[in-house]
């Protein structure tokens, strides 16, 4: 790349899509071990790793939404 050539930005949607939701994946597993570390039933551990997960998904999903319609030129 030259120091004179111009940046284009990168769109790749699914690239994005499959970011967020690795990120809320690890959440739900964070959240899982914290679970186990203070002696959860099972049922708890699942209720508490599937509601951080649709949370952070939720928000990460937000967040990549108002940061795609930031990008768009005008």
């Amino acid at each position: 790349m030259s120091v004179n050539s111009t940046h284009q930005a990168c769109d790749h949607p699914a690239r994005d899509i499959a970011i967020v939701a690795l990120g809320s994946i690890v959440v739900a597993l964070v959240a899982a071990v914290v679970m186990v570390a203070f002696n959860a039933r099972a049922l708890a551990v699942f209720a508490a790793s599937g509601t951080s997960l649709a949370a952070s998904l939720g928000v990460g999903m937000n967040i990549l939404s108002h940061v795609k319609r930031g990008a768009q030129p005008k």
